[in-house]
């Protein structure tokens, strides 16, 4: 996991109004120590205080005081493909509020920012235990009303997911999926779905992002070689469709993001 930016109590005059109709880049814990009026996409949230949302990478979104100065704790952070297997045991919920029981997240996220300043050596390594601790607190709070019950497939849908993610150039196929499990491709879809969240081709989409995205930063491979590398026979397809999950094209996302 890479930690790009957060902040700790961070704070608003009650005129407060930031609106994001692209979204941010990365996903995003907001943590609201405030009441507020939080918008995801095209659903509204008066929340009270200690009230975290966990936001999906360039989804839209508002931010709005309500009626007093506005308060919140914040983290924007990327998944690497070796954390596939820690998101998918979580079922987190995204973009919805979760109300938390105490401070535990805040002042974590509070210790997450002395470090994020400091010049300590791997602090990067430190932020990502940090924020791992944060999700699995997260997930705990949210488990009572998000925790699908099992069914006779969920050991080959656990296992199609992490090959998913282990082989994110694969030619997937839902149809020739569901044949390999013996189901229908709409029966599929709906246990896929029922038992993740989201849909199959949805985790290809971001099992060949996140893939993408590790190679830009920690490879020198042309965009180009890349887009082949995560299963794109286009590179204008995979332009377009890494673009829309990092909100900047490939080439751009290298700039500004790969350490010199």
């Amino acid at each position: 996991m890479h930690v790009y930016q957060l902040g700790w109590h961070w704070e608003h005059p009650e005129t407060l109004a930031i609106e994001r109709p692209n979204g941010h880049f990365g996903l995003q814990i907001i943590l609201v120590r405030t009441k507020g009026r939080l918008c995801m996409d095209k659903k509204t949230y008066h929340v009270e205080p200690n009230t975290l949302f966990l936001v999906e990478s360039c989804l839209p979104h508002c931010i709005y005081a309500e009626g007093e100065p506005y308060v919140d704790d914040w983290i924007r952070f990327s998944v690497d493909p070796d954390d596939a297997a820690f998101m998918e045991s979580l079922h987190l919920p995204f973009n919805v509020p979760i109300r938390l029981p105490d401070e535990s997240v805040s002042q974590l996220i509070r210790v997450g920012d002395e470090i994020f300043r400091s010049g300590i050596q791997r602090k990067n390594e430190t932020l990502s235990h940090i924020l791992r601790a944060i999700l699995s607190h997260v997930s705990a709070c949210a488990a009572p009303r998000h925790r699908n019950p099992r069914n006779h497939y969920d050991k080959e849908l656990d296992k199609l997911k992490r090959d998913i993610y282990d082989h994110p150039a694969h030619d997937w196929n839902v149809t020739h999926i569901a044949e390999h499990l013996s189901l229908s491709p709409s029966h599929f879809q709906r246990l896929y779905k029922q038992r993740f969240g989201v849909s199959c081709m949805n985790d290809v989409f971001i099992s060949r992002m996140h893939y993408a995205g590790k190679l830009l930063l920690e490879t020198e491979y042309t965009a180009k070689e890349i887009a082949f590398m995560c299963g794109y026979q286009s590179y204008e397809n995979f332009s377009r469709a890494f673009t829309k999950f990092a909100c900047v094209s490939p080439v751009q996302y290298r700039a500004k993001f790969k350490e010199t």
